[in-house]
């Protein structure tokens, strides 16, 4: 590939990056003015969502099994249940309107990707399991 051809790729990817980003945070907006939800409740499922699709066309496309979609979406839907309530949390402590629920939700996050590990090999070590790759 020149570097026109390689410019002009990177172009693209950027233009349809910036679309999907646009999109997101018009859906982030409508959600907060519209419904009359938090900021980070809104962020959380709109980014949720957009995640969830990126692995059904993951799965549609035959890259992972439906098992592997299943636990994906799963743990999406955990992360983002948990970065919201530390969120929420965080409004509630910090005095902060910016500052707190990015802070909290980093905080819920980081906690879940701990605990993920332990939990899951627990799971695995239950009788009947298929134990999975990390």
């Amino acid at each position: 590939m020149d570097t026109r051809e390689a410019r002009k790729a990177i172009f693209l990817d950027a233009a349809a990056d910036a679309g999907v980003e646009a999109l997101r945070g018009t859906a982030v907006y409508a959600a907060v003015n519209m419904a009359q939800i938090s900021k980070s409740v809104a962020a959380a499922v709109i980014s949720a969502a957009f995640r969830i699709v990126d692995e059904a066309k993951k799965y549609r496309s035959r890259d992972i099994t439906g098992t592997e979609c299943a636990e994906a979406v799963a743990d999406i839907c955990l992360s983002a249940m948990t970065g919201v309530v530390c969120a929420e949390l965080a409004r509630k402590r910090i005095k902060n309107p910016t500052l707190a629920p990015i802070l909290g939700s980093a905080a819920g996050v980081f906690l879940y990707e701990l605990s993920k590990l332990p939990v899951k090999l627990a799971v695995d070590a239950l009788p009947g399991a298929n134990p999975t790759t990390v």
